[in-house]
């Protein structure tokens, strides 16, 4: 475990095990890296490098009251990257984190990443424009914000209920129930306003490295096909695996199939 200075004095929590090939992982709204427990046993046991970053305003990085946008997000991920001297690097975004890497791509020319996995990713729009047909109706997203200002535990109960399609534990609700909580409540509404507002697209069309898009067809909260075959067809090298028995959290519904494929993607791209 570290922690990592990024801009203006803030710091964030970086978790950092294992050796061999690095893989970087992005989280979701309103998580932090540890929602991606079900895959670091079985890439460290396969010998690969699992470093989690915990965005500003998230789990235990600093949480400062400001800019929680996408670009501030992604110069994050670069410092980061930078301050541990990663190349050639796997980065794993999930949902708002998968909005995360995509402009990460476009913003900082896909420095020190040599492949990209988008996981249930919000991106690279989520709500309808005259342009972007297949995306939610306008408002759909507004109670999650709603939700985020009044009533947080709440909005986190509802949160794990949509998550997913096979049925899971109440004590893992329970548990992203709680890092959820961690999270400032600021930066849950700010981040939420983000992935809402955000269009992704030229920053999409910008990647050139392998990409793996991996998204349930049963996904409540990014419909799969919202994002998933835009991703597919926009991104030139990108190949899509559909989880058929997954929802939004392909992490827990599918972790089997989500490791042995982000295993072969690191292995064989």
């Amino acid at each position: 475990m570290t922690r990592i200075e990024v801009a203006d004095g803030v710091e964030l929590h970086v978790h950092d095990i294992g050796t061999g090939d690095p893989i970087v992982f992005v989280h979701g709204w309103p998580l932090d890296h540890r929602m991606f427990e079900s895959q670091y046993p079985h890439l460290l046991d396969e010998g690969m490098r699992c470093i989690g970053i915990d965005l500003r305003g998230f789990g235990e990085s600093d949480k400062p009251y400001g800019e929680y946008g996408y670009d501030t997000f992604a110069d994050d991920v670069k410092a980061v990257l930078e301050a541990m001297d990663l190349d050639d690097v796997t980065l794993v975004g999930f949902s708002m984190g998968g909005g995360v890497v995509t402009r990460y791509m476009g913003r900082h020319d896909e420095a020190h990443v040599g492949r990209l996995a988008l996981l249930g990713a919000a991106s690279p729009c989520l709500i309808e424009r005259s342009d972007y047909p297949q995306g939610l109706p306008e408002g759909a997203l507004d109670d999650f914000i709603a939700g985020a200002r009044a009533a947080r535990p709440e909005l986190m109960t509802q949160i794990t209920e949509l998550l997913f399609h096979q049925e899971q534990s109440e004590e893992l609700k329970r548990y992203l129930w709680t890092l959820g909580m961690q999270a400032s409540q600021q930066a849950t509404v700010a981040a939420a306003e983000t992935f809402r507002d955000a269009d992704l697209r030229p920053d999409m069309e910008s990647i050139t490295v392998p990409t793996l898009v991996c998204h349930g067809t049963h996904d409540e909260i990014v419909p799969f096909d919202v994002a998933a075959p835009v991703l597919d067809d926009g991104i030139e090298s990108a190949d899509l695996v559909r989880f058929e028995e997954s929802g939004h959290g392909l992490t827990a519904d599918e972790p089997e199939k989500l490791n042995r494929t982000l295993t072969d993607f690191v292995r064989e791209a």
